[in-house]
């Protein structure tokens, strides 16, 4: 079924994650997150799908600091020196360093 680009979530997550700094580590995760929206993009009741992998999409979305949520938990951590870093964090500033 065709469908209007503007509903699909495949180029919204490729378009994301083409400007995250992604180590090596989170490329699974990446990968994970652009076939959980090929699939509720592909899916014959959307609705179902969003349902069901939209929680999963968000989740893998989250870990990789592509949410407005995760981006300020990452930047309320660097701006109160909030204690140790995770690790996902902590190898994202080695690389930007």
């Amino acid at each position: 079924m065709l469908r209007d680009a503007g509903e699909l979530l495949g180029p919204a997550v490729a378009g994301i994650l083409d400007v995250l700094p992604l180590a090596a580590a989170d490329m699974a995760t990446a990968r994970l997150a652009q076939r959980y929206a090929a699939a509720i993009d592909d899916a014959d009741n959307r609705a179902e799908a969003l349902e069901k992998l939209g929680p999963k999409l968000l989740a893998a979305l989250e870990s990789l600091g592509a949410t407005p949520a995760a981006r300020a938990k990452l930047k309320e951590g660097k701006a109160t020196g909030g204690g140790k870093p995770s690790g996902l964090q902590a190898l994202r500033e080695a690389h930007r360093a």
